[in-house]
């Protein structure tokens, strides 16, 4: 049976997502292309949706120089660039089964190259499966580096650079294929030199500010995506498929969806499927709003027009009733009758309990700004070893402390709340603050781990010193006859700390293991002290012994040690012992043993 006309498969601008560390310039490379690919004010050019930019492939062919036969062969219409840079927007880019993004730019700067937010942005894109190109931008910075006006292509540009500046720029790839290597990527390369895309990530020198290289740029990327991409870019002319990015209030129009519609054709009055954390919503859109042609998507003023339909890929804003359960990263689809509306309110339903985090009885409390993010910090989370007691998405709310709170038992470390890209609510941080729970937000992933990682060592370092400080430490002190100031009631005498160190009210062994009383006071340089530490000369007092008798001129003294503290001592706490102290400890343990058989301090 042939496929109905509405169902064959079409090809769709690409959704390309650009990612990279804080200040590397992933807004600027977006905003030269946007401002110099298409002219400013030209009516036929750039197309602004919600989220995202439309760069139509004719101003692409133009700006890039692309030959008249070569355009010829170009199948897809253009690319669809998500407009808000970094991971939040590409983390709710997702869909059963993979994500939403087809191909992206990894920008990296030239001078310091990948950086922490650089690699978790490379484990994304690997963990999605999307194929990225490297934009190695700032080359303008490189020292020496000298741009000709109106020399915009890499290879001409480079060519009429010194040696010295063309060797600075090849060591600094260099050193990223060793980089990239070491996170499991076969080939990282300067794009000229690639002979084979599919086995190599190509690597585009760029200046957003100059221009450099961004011609480049964009041919690899239509290049990849026309030769290797086609298949991944095909949309049917049936129901819409999409995932929303943000859900916004807007004056007037009440909750809103920016959204993402990757398959399919989206018109007004549609009923919709969308996900949300409980039971999915069905409503019609009231309205399909795109920004004015050239108005700043998030201009304060928020002129729109309204639109009769769209088809995919696009950037859109959704004006609809009953939207205030759903959460950015969520699944839409349109539906058109009632069983179709079943359909895909069981396929969203099943999507929904896809991306269900497993949580555990005991652990912390993570919440965050939408699905995609929760998903991301749940897994970085376990790949850490971390416990989590319940995950979500929205601001940290009062429940949230009350249930970390519940975690108060089973370590301190584990009462936390953890929040991406989140606000703590008043009553939130007034139970925070009565129930002594410690809250952490951040809108990095990587440093909300590092920050808990710190926190998790502060605790534990304080709990063992804690413990440390509460045990009874080996000690050895050798008896100085000629130092005896009174003989009993108390026993007071010299003796010198030859290992670890002697304190009041602690108990003492001779060298036959035999107890002769505890240390009542100590005393040194006539000054009562609290603590005598090795090589010190101190006279002690012991009360209900006699000096001669229970305690003798030749006497060697050991701080009586539990066994429960010997056993602590030896394993928990061995490399917290100073070498006296371990020594003396040994010292102890044997003397004990040769007394005692059972005694196992060992």
């Amino acid at each position: 049976m042939p496929t109905p006309a509405s169902e064959q498969k079409k090809v769709r601008a690409p959704i390309l997502c650009v990612l990279g560390h804080i200040d590397h310039g992933k807004t600027s490379i977006l905003d030269f292309i946007r401002g110099t690919v298409v002219q400013k004010h030209e009516v036929a050019g750039i197309t602004q949706h919600i989220g995202a930019s439309f760069l139509p492939i004719d101003d692409i062919v133009k700006f890039c120089a692309i030959s008249d036969e070569a355009a010829a062969k170009l199948v897809v219409p253009g690319l669809l660039v998500i407009d808000t840079p970094g991971h939040a927007a590409f983390y709710n880019l997702r869909k059963r089964g993979g994500g939403v993004a087809n191909i992206a730019i990894l920008v990296i700067e030239v001078g310091s190259g990948p950086m922490p937010i650089t690699w978790e942005a490379v484990r994304i894109l690997r963990d999605r499966k999307v194929p990225f190109v490297i934009a190695a931008n700032k080359l303008d910075t490189i020292n020496g580096w000298k741009t000709k006006p109106g020399v915009r292509g890499f290879r001409p540009a480079f060519a009429a650079q010194s040696t010295s500046t063309q060797e600075l720029l090849d060591e600094k790839i260099y050193q990223w294929m060793a980089d990239f290597a070491g996170e499991g990527f076969k080939g990282v390369d300067r794009y000229d030199r690639i002979k084979d895309f599919t086995q190599n990530i190509a690597v585009v020198p760029t200046s957003a500010r100059t221009g450099e290289g961004i011609p480049d740029l964009l041919m690899v990327l239509i290049g990849l995506v026309q030769q290797y991409l086609q298949k991944n870019i095909q949309y049917t002319d049936g129901p819409a498929k999409g995932v929303v990015l943000e859900v916004k209030n807007m004056q007037g129009l009440g909750t809103t969806l920016d959204a993402i519609v990757y398959d399919g054709f989206l018109k007004k009055n549609d009923t919709i499927v969308v996900g949300t954390l409980g039971e999915p919503v069905q409503t019609k859109i009231k309205a399909l709003l795109q920004p004015k042609p050239m108005d700043e998507i998030r201009d304060p003023r928020f002129k729109f027009n309204s639109i009769d339909s769209v088809h995919a890929a696009a950037g859109i804003k959704i004006a609809a009733q009953n939207l205030e359960g759903v959460i950015a990263g969520a699944p839409f689809m349109s539906a058109s009758g009632e069983e179709a509306r079943q359909r895909a309110t069981e396929q969203i339903r099943s999507e929904m309990q896809e991306i269900a985090i497993q949580v555990e009885d005991k652990g912390v409390v993570l919440k965050a700004d939408s699905i995609g993010s929760l998903e991301a910090i749940v897994k970085l989370f376990r790949e850490n070893g971390v416990s989590i007691r319940r995950a979500g998405v929205g601001d940290i709310a009062k429940k949230d402390v009350t249930d970390a709170a519940a975690s108060q038992s089973d370590a301190a470390y584990l009462s936390v709340v953890l929040g991406f890209d989140v606000k703590i609510l008043p009553d939130a941080m007034a139970e925070a603050n009565k129930q002594g729970i410690r809250i952490f937000t951040n809108d990095v992933i990587y440093r909300l781990m590092e920050d808990y990682k710190a926190y998790v060592e502060k605790v534990k370092e304080d709990e063992k010193l804690g413990v440390f400080s509460a045990l009874i430490k080996p000690g050895v002190l050798k008896v100085m006859p000629e130092y005896v100031f009174r003989r009993s009631n108390p026993a007071v005498f010299g003796v010198k700390v030859e290992k670890g160190a002697a304190v009041p009210k602690i108990g003492l062994v001779n060298q036959d293991g035999e107890g002769v009383g505890k240390i009542h006071q100590i005393q040194a340089n006539n000054e009562s002290v609290k603590v005598a530490g090795m090589g010190q000369e101190i006279a002690i007092s012991i009360n209900d012994v006699t000096f001669g008798r229970q305690v003798k001129e030749t006497d060697t003294l050991y701080i009586a040690v539990p066994e429960s503290h010997v056993r602590v001592l030896r394993t928990k706490f061995r490399d917290d012992l100073r070498p006296d102290e371990l020594s003396a400890l040994l010292e102890y343990v044997e003397i004990m043993r040769k007394k005692e058989s059972a005694w196992w301090g060992v």
